[in-house]
């Protein structure tokens, strides 16, 4: 686990990887140009002009389903919509758990047809009947790692970009364009400052290195990584934007801390009861060990399963 730190003495820039910083530049309505930077340099067969913000949270299609909280979802005027995550630690079934949230922007898709549908009929109309040509707008996934998948053993240890879409497994022909996901490890990014080439690496230092550095340098001379740079210097922020700024990184420290005790902690549990019971019984009686010590601290049942690899429904009994 890359751990990040609390604001250190003399520190000139911000970490962008908490929850505040991160929020402040792409989910901000007066920084929305720094989003709109990001995904043209992301999405290079894509033009992006100009996103609107829309609500994070989302409902299932019934009362009792799950909700889905993204980081960031923004849509553009042609409808395309964006959903942008930031993953501070490892999650076995991030890939599959990308996928689960597109279901919630196609659903809403569905939503408004249906909602435009009958509002375009009187409600006497009695013989309309609800239609739809399926013709979705295209969602992408953006998730930002602060960790390296496991991939295919010829895949390029250096490589932290990878871009999905739905295929046919001979031809390579897209099925559809309406689905993409695009994944960035921070967790395979090696290069240093003079090794930088494209605006993707510079990017990516930044995200992992903006909090290490005390000036400018000539590398970052675009006008979007100036503006970057204003937005992230600490003595720019106001009292209020410091404490949060300052609660946000002591929250990230508590979530790193937590979990890498409870770990430490259940992985010697592990080891005495695995060299008594078997080796499979004792590492799961350690990611239960993790589990029930995550739950003591108040996690989340979908981050418990994250770093434990349990199903929610052995999390939901402990």
């Amino acid at each position: 686990m890359n751990k990040r730190i609390e604001k250190r003495e003399g520190q000139v820039y911000a970490d962008l990887l908490c929850d505040f910083m991160f929020k402040r530049l792409f989910g901000s309505e007066a920084n929305k140009d720094v989003l709109i930077g990001f995904l043209n340099m992301l999405l290079e067969d894509v033009e992006i002009e100009e996103v609107f913000f829309i609500p994070t949270e989302h409902l299932g299609l019934r009362e009792k389903d799950r909700k889905a909280v993204f980081d960031i979802s923004a849509r553009c005027s042609d409808g395309q919509s964006f959903i942008i995550e930031m993953q501070k630690g490892y999650q076995k079934n991030f890939r599959k758990r990308a996928l689960y949230y597109t279901t919630y922007p196609i659903n809403e898709q569905g939503r408004l047809a249906r909602d435009k549908f009958y509002s375009e009929h009187s409600a006497c109309d009695d013989d309309a009947t609800f239609s739809w040509d399926y013709n979705l707008k295209p969602i992408t996934v953006v998730a930002i790692l602060n960790f390296k998948f496991e991939h295919e053993p010829d895949w390029p240890s250096e490589r932290f970009h990878s871009s999905y879409r739905l295929r046919e497994d001979t031809t390579r022909e897209v099925m559809t364009d309406v689905l993409r996901f695009v994944f960035l490890e921070l967790g395979r990014f090696r290069k240093r400052i003079w090794e930088l080439e494209t605006l993707s690496d510079k990017w990516m230092y930044l995200l992992k290195h903006m909090h290490e550095m005390v000036e400018v340098p000539e590398k970052f001379s675009d006008p979007l990584f100036r503006r970057l740079f204003i937005l992230s210097e600490i003595g720019n922020f106001t009292p209020d934007e410091l404490k949060q700024y300052e609660e946000s990184m002591k929250d990230m420290s508590d979530y790193y801390n937590i979990i890498e005790t409870a770990a430490e902690e259940a992985e010697k549990r592990g080891h005495a009861r695995g060299r008594e019971e078997g080796r499979e019984e004792g590492r799961e009686e350690a990611r239960l060990e993790t589990a029930r010590k995550l739950k003591e601290h108040g996690f989340d049942t979908e981050t418990i399963v994250a770093v434990t690899g349990l199903d929610a429904e052995t999390v939901g009994k402990l």
